[in-house]
């Protein structure tokens, strides 16, 4: 890309593939935490990983480059047979803050994690996935609002990119929150559907004070639904949860509703935490009217999906009769079988569709009065944006923007052009790009957070 005339360029010290924001900028300058960062409560990121050698590389340089510097990144590798240990081995090297924990056998998600939790130092953990994206200041803004909340554990809005049908959707969408929501253990199961895609809270990836996790881990007998059980027994012990509607952290979706991957075991599996679960409310005397009630109606779709998946698992080995018996014990299977079949149809039918859909090869991201000046490409999209203000704590405009981003950049990528604090802001919300300058002055320049693979491009005084 030909950078405009009055520019200094500093590139990146890497190279960047195509799409991907998965090089390591020169971070040399800035290596050395500053007394306030140093004095800073240290945050450790998990991050458990098996055969993720696609992603990973990209997952893990978006945690290492965040603008909050005093941070672990422990990584707990499942038994991976892909590259993904060298790819983290090669990180490793060029950064001391990555911690690398291979284990012998595969234990799944949940091990995976409860290994990597019991190697953190930190006072606050932070879960991230290795196939995820954060925004470069994600886990500065977490801390002050658990400061100006009073949060022992803080979570931001999921903005879904990569499968197109999904792309841009938030898991707040249609709750129009304008400021912090405080959860509690009620609405956390009622936003469970169990078999439903992005929307249930169990989906959050919160930063956790170490005190309030004390001993708790994961359920190593879950496949499936260990951040939901995690997050409950949280808050049956009284954590004080708060979402906060910032579109900070980038869920790659795959395309493929969480049914595909539930099973009988599974199932059962869910079936019996979630029994334990409504015992230990019972028990802990947290038991309200409003949980009773989300606990009922949650069992009750675990019970349907369970019926649901004996008959699928029934039609797939071709028993035509027990299918048949099932059927007609139980005639509402049928329009969850129909549900599933429209949904599968509706999801090739975008796919084929994909090729047809026009993105922008160029993007301009920058304030009012200078988004129109900035040179690029005729026919580029000129987007306004505005740096968001930490003073205030409406983000719907920021939300609308980050799906934006998300939805274009699933699409296709474009040539990214970001224009001073505002469009570097902005920038984060981008996950996918064929490349990407940010333009700044020299002053702003040296401790900006720039996402890996951006180039910099140092402005001469406009006046």
């Amino acid at each position: 890309m030909t950078l405009p005339s009055g520019t200094v360029t500093r590139a990146e010290t890497c190279s960047t593939d195509t799409g991907k924001r998965a090089c390591v900028p020169d971070n040399s300058s800035d290596a050395a935490p500053s007394q306030h960062m140093a004095q800073a409560p240290l945050v450790s990121v998990i991050m458990s990983n098996f055969n993720g050698s696609r992603h990973l590389e990209a997952a893990v340089t978006s945690v290492l480059s965040q603008s909050y510097r005093n941070l672990e990144l422990i990584v707990a590798d499942d038994a991976s047979d892909d590259d993904s240990l060298t790819i983290l081995e090669r990180l490793k090297s060029g950064d001391k803050r990555l911690k690398v924990i291979a284990r012998d056998n595969n234990v799944g998600p949940a091990g995976a994690r409860n290994t990597a939790l019991n190697a953190a130092r930190g006072t606050w953990v932070a879960v991230v996935d290795a196939d995820d994206l954060l925004h470069p200041r994600r886990i500065e803004r977490l801390l002050a609002a658990a400061r100006a909340l009073g949060a022992n554990v803080i979570a931001d809005d999921l903005v879904s990119f990569g499968s197109v049908p999904l792309a841009g959707r938030t898991l707040l969408d249609g709750r129009h929150l304008t400021g912090s929501l405080r959860l509690t253990p009620a609405e956390l199961v009622r936003s469970d559907g169990v078999t439903s895609g992005l929307g249930s809270f169990g989906y959050l990836k919160p930063m956790i004070h170490r005190q309030t996790l004390g001993s708790l881990r994961y359920d190593e007998t879950l496949r499936v639904g260990e951040d939901f059980d995690l997050y409950a027994r949280l808050l049956l012990a009284d954590a004080r949860f708060l979402v906060i509607p910032a579109p900070l952290y980038l869920y790659r979706q795959h395309g493929k509703s969480i049914s595909n991957r539930l099973s009988m075991p599974v199932l059962l599996g869910l079936l019996k935490a979630h029994q334990r679960l409504a015992a230990d409310a019972a028990r802990l005397h947290t038991n309200t009217p409003d949980l009773q009630q989300a606990l009922r109606a949650r069992g009750a779709a675990l019970d349907r999906a369970l019926r649901y998946q004996r008959l699928v698992d029934a039609i797939k080995t071709r028993k035509v009769f027990d299918a048949a018996g099932r059927v007609l014990r139980d005639p509402v299977l049928i329009g969850d079988l129909v549900t599933s079949l429209l949904d599968r149809k509706r999801r090739k039918r975008s796919e084929n569709n994909m090729d047809r859909r026009v993105f922008p090869h160029t993007i301009v991201l920058a304030e009012t009065d200078m988004v129109e000046q900035i040179p690029a490409s005729p026919g580029a999209l000129r987007i306004p944006v505005t740096a968001q203000d930490s003073s205030k704590r409406d983000w719907s405009a920021h939300r609308a923007l980050a799906s934006r981003l998300a939805r274009l950049a699933s699409v296709g990528q474009s040539d990214i052009i970001a224009d001073g604090a505002a469009g570097l802001d902005a920038l984060g919300y981008v996950p996918l790009w064929k490349s990407a300058q940010v333009r700044l002055k020299r002053e702003n320049a040296r401790h900006a957070a720039v996402p890996p693979g951006a180039e910099v491009a140092l402005l001469m005084d406009r006046n």
